[in-house]
């Protein structure tokens, strides 16, 4: 139960206790009648009580035989009056919520002030107020429940039938068949593949053999009506019978225009009037036909179709479109054609090609990026593969001219090489030799030396 429901529930509890006060009188012989007091006059009174719990009885007793009379309150008889205005109607308007409102439950506050059951009353008030808010905000209340635009909006199509059902159901509580009847009428051309239509169908037929009745004893009545009518007109002056007629042929036009203007809407029930025969006669032949013709039709065909056609909807505003086609064809299948089936079958099939060309516009960014990526990552190599190289050839460069810094260049002493020491060594050892050879040979070679080598000159 919602929590709008339980505190429905528990005005309405409320309401049901102050129901059980009611006048009472008590007999001097003991006997206790509780009820409600509807005459009184100095010798009686007269008193509508309960004998049983569903039967009701007057009793007129002598006010010398009563020992005490309780009255009950004006406020709470006031109070019992209120008692049907909750839980409110399906489909009332902010309009209607101002009438409530402003009608019984005002002239209450204002009639008893002081009233203890001022503030239930006031309890009242604001619960329809708050549910007037709630219409305002674009809720609708339908069977009790209320319905939000955000959620009407996901299949507005049964929603909109749900509507005209209520409205159909709420006359055939009213056991206006007529309007009923119109209601179901709009229900089907407007909304032939819906839940509510499929549902009506059962109730439309129920009532169609009453309507019959009413329309047979109608038919039955006319001729004595017609002479009832015939004998009053002979009872008035001249003027009053001319007023009369004239007041009578005004409303029969009106009535035929009524007639006229259906049979251009193509509406199947034509008014009925009760002076018109030809009226009453067309009006249970109507009834004849649709009740042979509404029992040829499926209902189990009927109502996969409506469920099929209602998943559609949910599926399309819930952007399964893949699901909502399915469904679609399951009630295209069925027979499911018209405006509304049209535009979704559009709408699915505009929707499934902008999904198609996204996909295609995502697969191709998608490849697109993992090229680029792709790209990017073998750049990324080779560029990483050439630097590793050039650090490689780098290194054995750095490695070679090391080794060679290490033998042929180190570092100087004094200002001289190492290089340059070791060619001064050098030479000096080359210059210490020859001096030696010439210093410390015997003389004799030098001479010998000598003469050869001026021999070997003047043999030249």
């Amino acid at each position: 139960m919602s929590l709008k429901s339980f505190s429905h529930l528990i005005i309405s509890l409320a309401l049901l206790c102050n129901y059980l006060s009611a006048d009472s009188i008590t007999l001097k012989n003991g006997t206790v009648l509780e009820g409600k007091i509807v005459e009184e006059n100095p010798q009686s009174i007269t008193i509508e009580y309960k004998v049983t719990k569903s039967i009701n009885d007057l009793k007129t007793v002598n006010r010398s035989d009563i020992a005490k009379i309780e009255k009950e309150p004006e406020d709470q008889k006031a109070f019992k009056k209120l008692g049907n205005i909750l839980p409110s109607a399906d489909l009332l308007s902010a309009e209607d919520y101002d009438n409530i409102i402003g009608g019984s439950l005002t002239e209450f506050i204002n009639t008893y002030p002081s009233s203890s059951l001022k503030g239930k009353v006031q309890n009242i008030i604001d619960e329809l107020r708050k549910e007037k808010s709630l219409v305002e905000s674009g809720n609708v209340k339908l069977n009790g429940n209320w319905v939000s635009p955000e959620e009407a909006a996901k299949d507005n199509y049964n929603h909109s039938a749900r509507i005209v059902f209520a409205k159909m159901m709420a006359m055939l509580d009213k056991s206006n068949f007529k309007d009923a009847l119109n209601h179901f009428e709009d229900l089907e051309n407007d909304y032939p593949h819906s839940i509510s239509f499929t549902n009506s169908i059962t109730s439309i037929l129920e009532i169609l053999p009453k309507y019959d009745i009413i329309l047979q004893r109608e038919e039955k009545a006319y001729q004595i009506r017609t002479k009832e009518r015939e004998e009053q007109y002979r009872s008035m002056g001249a003027q009053d019978k001319l007023r009369t007629e004239q007041a009578f042929q005004a409303a029969m036009k009106k009535f035929q225009e009524r007639v006229e203007e259906a049979k251009t809407l193509k509406k199947v029930w034509l008014p009925i009037n009760q002076w018109d025969l030809k009226s009453i006669e067309n009006g249970r032949q109507t009834i004849a036909k649709e009740i042979k013709r509404l029992e040829s039709i499926n209902l189990a065909t009927s109502r996969t179709t409506s469920v099929a056609l209602s998943n559609a909807f949910l599926n399309l505003s819930s952007g399964d479109l893949e699901n909502a086609k399915k469904e679609l064809t399951i009630a295209k299948t069925n027979g499911a054609r018209g405006k509304a089936i049209d535009e979704m079958s559009d709408k699915i099939e505009t929707g499934l090609k902008k999904k198609i060309e996204a996909d295609r516009a995502a697969a191709i960014a998608a490849a697109e990026i993992e090229r680029k990526e792709k790209e990017d990552r073998e750049k990324a190599e080779k560029e990483k593969e050439k630097a590793e190289k050039e650090a490689l050839a780098k290194a054995k460069k750095s490695q070679n001219n090391s080794n060679l810094n290490d033998v042929a260049s180190e570092p100087e002493a004094d200002g001289i090489s190492f290089q340059a020491i070791l060619i001064i060594i050098a030479l000096l050892l080359a210059v210490s030799t020859v001096c030696a050879k010439m210093f410390l040979k015997p003389k004799e070679d030098i001479t010998e030396f000598s003469d050869d080598a001026f021999d070997s000159t003047d043999d030249s």
